[in-house]
């Protein structure tokens, strides 16, 4: 087997992480999930801590900035990018969904998760809330929008990680309209 890189772990990581938790995400099952040696992971993080700030910052970097990234590469005006962005984030797969959810569990006990899910939140509100001044809205009613696609957002994760169905296409064109629409 070809040597593992530190983003093999820390994918590794991830799909536990949303799978079964965070007390799962245990060296031992890890090595076990990629079929090597517990000292493999030595030769990439010093512990379980570094790893699981590693899982963190690739989370932020991974589940924000790119996908911002992604939709800044999005032609037309600002109005198609929050289209883009809904579509985006409103359909991904179920392992988003439980990765997400097990992250807002995660935080819910522990400061360095929170902190990077705080900061993870704002900076998705605070892109958003931009996308919406973009389209003409004033700054307190662009947040205030903001913060309810979000709020959706998180609803959606939630409901689909337990098997709920998706979003309906119908109901996505509505959210959006609603979004953009003048206050």
């Amino acid at each position: 087997m070809a040597r593992l890189s530190p983003s093999d772990w820390i994918h590794a990581a991830v799909r536990r992480l949303g799978q079964d938790g965070v007390d799962q995400v245990r060296v031992e099952l890890l090595a076990k999930d990629l079929k090597v040696s517990k000292g493999s992971f030595y030769w990439h993080f010093a512990d379980r801590a570094a790893l699981l700030t590693a899982l963190l910052e690739a989370w932020e970097q991974e589940a924000t900035q790119a996908i911002i990234d992604e939709v800044e590469g999005h032609p037309g005006p600002p109005a198609d990018r929050l289209w883009a962005l809904a579509q985006r984030v409103f359909q991904t797969p179920r392992t988003v969904d439980l990765l997400e959810t097990a992250l807002r569990a995660w935080a819910a006990r522990d400061e360095a998760a929170r902190a990077a899910v705080q900061r993870v939140d704002k900076r998705r509100v605070r892109y958003v809330s931009g996308l919406l001044a973009e389209v003409g809205m004033g700054k307190t009613e662009a947040r205030r929008r903001a913060e309810l696609m979000y709020r959706a957002l998180i609803g959606e994760f939630a409901l689909r990680s337990y098997g709920s169905p998706a979003i309906s296409a119908a109901s996505l064109r509505a959210l959006h309209a609603t979004l953009i629409s003048p206050p």
